[in-house]
């Protein structure tokens, strides 16, 4: 009997996840860097059971439907819309499967696509978090960051002259399953043993995207796919529920026809 339930449960609890995800992202519609993240579904392997009519011999097996299941969530890690500001300390990558290493407070290793740059006590280049940029770039005292160049060199210059000197160059880094990241909030993800061994670059090198500077990056949700999404979710949960209402009235016709 239960049988019966578990293709319409199964879809209003996957259809539930999905609105949440999506409440998620809407929610993250205007934080910087943020990537989207979509709900993702499988089907179920069919059960076999034997059916019978009354007074007819056994029919079967018969396959019957066991629903869906929620296998996971992919994140979305598409370039956002880019808003030019030509403040130099706004990075962001351009590729989709590319980060920066970053030490955060206590010591953990994090990484992260975009984020606004800034100069610690101790003249290191660091992000809006406090997450030093790793390998550490230490600013030369009485000197000030001009500008980042494609290929991620790092240039500075003192107050009020135009002449500029390169103090070191930005690493890049890429998993052989981003999906595998473990995101920890602020534009921030954490390494597994599930995103693979990461791998170290060059920006504009042998394959590796370069870096752009001067812009910040917004939140890659797509409003209107958003929206699109929340409507199929909500008629597909309102069909399942519809479908437990037709299953508990066919029960209760075919009870009282029993009895």
């Amino acid at each position: 009997m239960e049988a019966l339930y578990f293709p319409a449960v199964s879809g209003a609890r996957a259809q539930q996840v999905r609105l949440d995800t999506i409440a998620h992202n809407l929610a993250n519609l205007e934080t910087d860097g943020f990537k989207a993240v979509r709900a993702e579904f499988a089907a179920v392997p069919p059960q076999q059971y034997l059916v019978a009519r009354a007074g007819e011999a056994v029919l079967g097996p018969v396959s019957v439907g066991a629903g869906v299941e929620v296998i996971g969530t992919t994140r979305q890690y598409t370039l956002g819309p880019l808003e030019v500001t030509g403040d130099p300390a706004d990075l962001v990558l351009s590729g989709a499967d590319t980060f920066l290493a970053t030490r955060l407070p206590d010591g953990t290793l994090a990484y992260r696509k975009s984020g606004h740059l800034g100069i610690d006590a101790e003249g290191r280049l660091v992000f809006e978090d406090g997450s030093v940029l790793e390998p550490p770039v230490r600013l030369p005292e009485g000197t000030q960051l001009d500008r980042i160049e494609p290929d991620g060199t790092i240039l500075v210059r003192a107050p009020g002259s135009a002449d500029t000197r390169a103090i070191g160059r930005l690493e890049l880094v890429r998993f052989p399953n981003p999906q595998g990241l473990l995101a920890a909030g602020q534009g921030r993800w954490l390494a597994t043993e599930a995103a693979g061994q990461p791998e170290v670059g060059a920006p504009g090198e042998g394959g590796w995207p370069p870096v752009l500077s001067g812009v910040r990056e917004h939140s890659n949700v797509d409003l209107v796919d958003q929206m699109t999404q929340l409507i199929m979710a909500q008629r597909a949960y309102t069909a399942n529920l519809r479908a437990l209402q037709t299953i508990d009235e066919l029960i209760e016709i075919a009870t009282r026809l029993r009895q």
